[in-house]
């Protein structure tokens, strides 16, 4: 089994100007993504589900402080590939999603990354149908 995380970098806060991409050079990006994620994903327990529940894939937004702290609760944004047979355990991979983001906070990131407003991403998790 092998859990995927992907992670983007959305928008500053509401009512902030969007951060200036220029001022962070592109592999600076990659590399604080890159990094996010791979902290996020050590903190990943996963729930025992069902073949078809394994095939689930969550999209959490989450927000952080400067000091890498939540900003609040993980937010469900959407969840696919949610079947007939994977839904008794949408729920229970939703919260396994959440989970790993509040195991893992504080985030560790060089505070100069989000002086420009990265303090909100989107996640995504999946473990993909397992053989």
């Amino acid at each position: 089994m092998h859990l995927f995380v992907a992670l983007s970098i959305v928008t500053a806060s509401m009512g902030a100007a969007r951060p200036d991409v220029s001022v962070v050079p592109p592999p600076s990006v990659a590399s604080l993504v890159a990094g996010a994620a791979e902290q996020v994903k050590r903190c990943y327990r996963s729930p025992r589900v069902s073949r078809a529940a394994r095939r689930i894939t969550t999209r959490l937004l989450v927000r952080y402080t400067s000091d890498g702290m939540l900003a609040g609760l993980p937010v469900v944004l959407s969840q696919e590939g949610v079947t007939p047979e994977g839904s008794p355990f949408a729920d229970a991979m939703a919260e396994a999603a959440i989970l790993a983001v509040i195991r893992c906070t504080p985030l560790r990131l060089p505070a100069e990354q989000y002086t420009g407003g990265w303090d909100e991403f989107e996640l995504t998790f999946s473990l993909g149908a397992s053989a």
